[in-house]
């Protein structure tokens, strides 16, 4: 089974007065499965703005909605983004061939800018036609 290092992300902004968007992070090759092993979030947001972070998987016909907690969050000098929320974990989610990895970022107080990074890193992995006697 040939597999290969695969690594993808993006960047997500909210303006003042939007409260969600979703970005198609990538659509996994035809013929390859992603099996994602790691996520890191950065993110840049207003003081007590909680924001809500998910990762949206496609196995087996079946979608999936996994949200992600960054445990971090500090303040910085930075007027249009005050306060950083930051996090990285291990995860096992595998992305089925064709199927679109979607990152969704949400908040109910919509008061000023949003900027969320995401990172997604794993391997690509073939998928063959079964042969006749694994049927």
């Amino acid at each position: 089974m040939a597999q290969r290092p695969f690594q993808t992300g993006a960047a997500v902004n909210l303006r003042s007065g939007e409260s969600i968007k979703e970005v198609v992070l990538s659509t996994v090759p035809t013929k390859k499965r992603f099996h994602i092993k790691f996520l890191g979030i950065n993110g840049f947001g207003q003081p007590n703005q909680p924001l809500f972070y998910a990762v949206h998987i496609t196995t087996g016909s079946s979608t999936g909605i996994y949200p992600v907690s960054p445990n971090g969050v500090a303040e910085i000098a930075e007027p249009e983004f005050p306060v950083r929320y930051f996090g990285s974990q291990a995860v096992i989610l595998y992305a089925d061939p064709g199927s679109e990895v979607i990152f969704t970022v949400a908040r109910k107080d919509i008061t000023g800018n949003v900027r969320v990074f995401i990172d997604l890193c794993g391997i690509l992995v073939d998928v063959g036609a079964r042969s006749r006697a694994g049927r």
